[in-house]
């Protein structure tokens, strides 16, 4: 498999010229469907187009160079809220809905947030709007569109997200350097949320760029039923969606008794496809009927997700392309591309930008690197040296420019002897077991503990696990040893990325 050259396309400067892209002979072309009151609704560009400037001569009529927050589930209207927002020159500060009432009071205030477009509650401290009425609101049409500012936060897996400052061009940059290495041809399911940067970035800005169709999930209870309707050709997804998909498909088999059959099918397919014969969605038929009939890839980043899924998705005939993004560079540093990629790395770095290893640590240097965090001079000077973002993780590049991700430089394991040990790369091997759903890793009195959510199977079998850890201990050094094992009874705790929350002290 050899590497080839970027996908070409043309180089946008602003949100605006991203909305009038599609314009012109596109213009009546579906940009948006969703449900709505049981009923598919679409969008087409041109719409879009209306909505968006609709919005921003009404908003830039009331506020200039503000601060304006969206809090609110996906929805076309968060679109329009969005694009309105930056359009009218404001900042918009996206802030997850589901975080509890006193975190998005903080994110507010550390914001200095003016007014907020919501669908979820009255904040009597600020100036707040329903979002699907406001968004239908006009005003006097304006001279210049663009200039905005975008704020994500960060979602942490030890305490208060940091508020993440990015400007039309580090996210245009990042548009244009990631489609340069991937190109979907088919529809998309936009399920992931969008107050996330890979939800709205990857998964709804950078497909506008190549024309292609997006669905918008309703919500998490409606998947199995919208993806059908929606016939997605990419999906872009974080490992706990893939992990649960992974489990449903799985349960289905057993319940159907179906297991051996699939197990056949697998090994005769795979046989097959060695020849150069692919009978896998002939073979699998009734697994792409579930997402739709035309899934052909699925865009996984986010976390570390075990490349045994990756193995096992491409035999049914679904590639996963593993990515690597962070927040702070606009998101997305690397992804495998359609036709090149390695297993157990998050592929090759995005064009234009600068990707290298200093100390160990994964740095990014380039346009699609943030502002800074808003209003935090010293914590921006932590992360930015001589040019570089220092993301935090570490890792390596091999010959073929494939990074990979090893752990976290905050999670590491100091021993006594002056060793740094990484607990990710010991959770790596030991969610090979099958029996571990999921695992954490951490130190106490200078000794390695696993902490293990078990399949429901193995629910309080501790001398099943007991004899994992032995057997992972005989193949590994001494100051990678675990010492004990400690079972829970449910999941750990998550972040908003669905991330365990680490908390050794």
């Amino acid at each position: 498999m050899k590497n080839y050259p970027y996908y070409e396309h043309t180089k946008l400067k602003s949100f605006e010229e991203l909305l009038k892209l599609n314009l012109g002979a596109r213009k009546k072309k579906t940009a948006f469907r969703f449900m709505r009151e049981g009923k598919i609704k679409a969008i087409s560009y041109k719409k879009l187009y209306e909505d968006a400037h609709n919005f921003a001569n009404y908003l830039g009529a009331k506020y200039q160079n503000k601060n304006i927050a969206i809090i609110a589930g996906n929805s076309y209207e968060w679109i329009v809220a969005f694009f309105g927002i930056v359009l009218s020159g404001n900042t918009v500060v996206i802030v997850d809905r589901n975080l509890d009432e006193v975190t998005i009071e903080r994110h507010l205030k550390d914001t200095d947030t003016e007014a907020v477009l919501t669908d979820k509650m009255d904040f009597s401290t600020y100036k707040y709007m329903d979002i699907k009425e406001a968004t239908g609101l006009k005003g006097k049409k304006r001279t210049k569109y663009g200039g905005g500012k975008v704020i994500f936060f960060t979602s942490g897996t030890t305490g208060f997200g940091k508020p993440v400052v990015l400007t039309e061009k580090s996210i245009m940059a990042d548009v244009y350097a990631a489609s340069s290495l991937f190109r979907p041809d088919g529809a998309i399911f936009a399920v992931l949320p969008f107050h996330h940067a890979f939800g709205l970035i990857t998964t709804i800005l950078k497909p506008m760029y190549y024309n292609c169709p997006i669905f918008i999930n309703s919500s998490l209870k409606n998947i199995a039923e919208e993806i059908k309707v929606a016939k997605p050709q990419t999906l872009f997804l974080v490992p706990a969606f893939v992990e649960s998909f992974y489990r449903q498909i799985l349960k289905m088999a057993k319940k159907n008794h179906q297991e051996q059959k699939m197990k056949r099918a697998l090994r005769i397919s795979g046989g097959l496809g060695m020849l150069g014969i692919d009978v896998r969605r002939k073979f699998f038929g009734s697994i792409h009927n579930f997402f739709g009939g035309k899934l052909k890839y699925i865009i996984c980043g986010g976390a570390y997700l075990d490349k045994k899924y990756v193995k096992w998705f491409r035999k049914i005939g679904i590639e996963i392309l593993n990515g690597y993004g962070i927040t702070e560079c606009s998101p997305v540093i690397s992804v495998n591309r359609n036709h090149y990629g390695r297993d157990g790395s998050v592929g090759v770095a995005v064009r234009d930008n600068e990707v290298k290893i200093i100390d160990g640590e994964i740095c990014v240097k380039g346009d699609i690197v943030m502002e800074g965090y808003y209003k935090k001079p010293k914590e921006t000077a932590e992360v930015m040296k001589d040019g570089f973002y220092h993301t935090g993780d570490l890792g390596y590049i091999d010959k073929d420019g494939f990074i990979f991700i090893t752990g976290r430089r905050k999670n590491l394991i100091i021993l006594s002897n002056g060793e740094n040990v990484s607990p990710e790369e010991i959770e790596v091997e030991l969610m090979k077991d099958k029996g571990v759903r999921e695992v954490m890793v951490s130190e106490k009195d200078q000794k390695i503990v696993a902490e293990i959510y078990p399949e429901e199977r193995l629910m309080g079998r501790k001398e099943y696990f007991d004899e994992t850890i032995m057997r992972y201990n005989r193949r590994v050094p001494i100051n990678r040893r675990v010492t004990k094992v400690q079972l829970r009874d449910e999941e750990f705790r998550k972040n908003n990325s669905r991330k365990i929350i680490r908390n050794y002290k």
